[in-house]
């Protein structure tokens, strides 16, 4: 590997200079000679060796050559100096050759001048095309257009006097000279532009005394600027100040209205639970005394019941008033609703024709006919019967005329029941009177739905109302009595 490396340095060493002869000894001159004497002997070497005087020899035309070589070398003081080192340092090989090949190809021209012309050309080309589109827009008919609105503009009367000949030569010429100035302080026209805007002459002459100009300006108003400055850092802390308290008295309003929202979940979390706590209170009270009435009722129920069978009735057959009757669209079919025991209701399809206020005896389901079949629920002309009619009787007379045309004696066997029963009316008017108590001071805070077990005893008032009505009935008949005596 080293032969090889070695053998390409030889090929190398070779091509650079003159090797393998000596640059000097083919010019016969010294290493101390200046450039003219080296040129004064090249002059000499070329005369004796030019293949003119030696016409056909091939040693002069290579002898030749190798002078112009030597000459080149020479010549150029950098490619000399290289020389020079070469031949004292043969050893360096990679350097003389870095050296060589450095001073060979290396532009000869400097840089300035390279810059210089290419700026020059650059610039020539910007003011051929500057002067191009200011001619354009000198010739275009945008800018007679724009001249006569000018014109009319300076006109006293406007178009009319632009019409009538008001603008003459000379006033025409002055605003013109106006105008084309305006266009040339304007940069977006191209009547703007100079030739002092190129590149070489604004990076030669415009930019270094706009540049100075600035430093000029910069330097005198220097505290101007610096107070400029400060006022500028003020305006902006002051910006900065005014955002911060911005933002704070936004994020104390927004805690604010989040602790406002957070005590209103918890009164109406408190107020949801004292509501579940009283529904539940309420549901619970109405439970009970539901309970209580049901019990009340089972009671009621068992009593009749013992009642009956002590005196001899069959269970399931009851004795009511019709309260309502409506015919059906089954021609003789009737919707029959009888009322008894006071409370109780059932619904009867009678086939026969039913008035209100007869007496009914009816046969609920369950109960044993006089054929022995059981009564059950049917049925009949689309309408559920919910037992079986037995027998029908008159209205029930109002007890007020027996008080009129019967005795003292039949009177008080008459009214007995009702004595009876007045204690029960007087109960559940006391009751209603203390329910009624009740519902006032917890009407407000009870819902609708609840009211229902206070509202019970009302629905007996037709029963007191009712017993009630024989003494009201006699009181009423001894009055007309008394009336047709006198």
């Amino acid at each position: 590997m080293a032969f090889a490396a070695a053998a390409a340095w030889t090929v190398h060493a070779k091509e650079m200079y003159c090797s393998p002869q000596n640059c000097y000894d083919l010019l016969g001159a010294q290493r101390i000679d200046d450039a003219q004497t080296i040129k004064k002997a090249y002059h000499q070497a070329a005369k004796q060796w030019h293949p003119d005087k030696h016409s056909g020899s091939k040693e002069a035309a290579v002898k030749m050559t190798a002078i112009n070589t030597a000459y080149e070398t020479l010549s150029d003081s950098s490619l000399r100096d290289a020389y020079d080192y070469y031949l004292d340092h043969p050893e360096e090989n990679m350097y003389n050759q870095m050296r060589y090949y450095k001073a060979s190809y290396s532009p000869k021209t400097p840089l300035w001048m390279v810059l210089a012309c290419v700026g020059l050309l650059f610039s020539f080309f910007q003011y051929y095309h500057m002067n191009e589109r200011a001619r354009g827009f000198m010739n275009s008919p945008m800018l007679d257009k724009m001249l006569e609105e000018e014109y009319i503009a300076n006109c006293s009367r406007g178009l009319w006097g632009w019409q009538t000949g008001e603008m003459t030569d000379e006033r025409k010429a002055e605003v013109k000279e106006a105008y084309f100035q305006r266009l040339a302080e304007d940069p977006e026209c191209p009547l703007c532009f100079h030739w002092t805007h190129t590149v070489l002459p604004s990076v030669v002459y415009r930019w270094p005394v706009n540049g100075a100009k600035f430093a000029h300006w910069r330097i005198v108003n220097h505290a101007r600027i610096q107070r400029e400055k400060a006022e500028a850092a003020e305006a902006i802390r002051k910006a900065e100040e005014e955002e911060r308290l911005e933002r704070e008295e936004k994020e104390r309003l927004e805690r604010e209205k989040a602790e406002k929202k957070a005590r209103g979940a918890a009164n109406l979390a408190q107020r949801n639970r004292e509501e579940d706590e009283k529904r539940q209170r309420w549901a619970e009270k109405a439970e009970q005394e539901e309970q209580e009435e049901q019990q009340e009722k089972q009671d009621k129920q068992t009593a009749k019941k013992a009642a009956k069978a002590a005196a001899g009735e069959e269970e399931g057959i009851v004795t009511g008033k019709v309260v309502s009757v409506d015919e059906l669209r089954k021609k003789g079919h009737f919707l029959v609703e009888v009322e008894y025991d006071g409370e109780e209701r059932v619904q009867l399809v009678a086939t026969q024709p039913v008035s209100v206020g007869q007496v009914a005896t009816v046969a609920l389901e369950g109960a044993t006919l006089e054929d022995g079949k059981k009564a059950k629920r049917s049925k009949v002309a689309g309408e559920w019967s919910e037992g079986v009619l037995i027998k029908l009787g008159g209205p029930k007379k109002p007890a007020a005329k027996k008080v009129v045309e019967s005795s003292s004696e039949s009177e008080s066997s008459e009214e007995k029941p009702a004595a009876k029963k007045k204690p029960a009316a007087k109960k559940a008017a006391a009751k209603k009177v203390e329910s009624s108590s009740e519902s006032e001071s917890e009407e407000e805070e009870k819902p609708a739905a609840k009211k229902k077990p206070a509202a019970k005893p009302a629905a007996k008032k037709p029963e007191a109302e009712e017993e009630d009505m024989p003494a009201a009935a006699a009181k009423e008949g001894k009055a007309k009595q008394r009336k047709g005596k006198k």
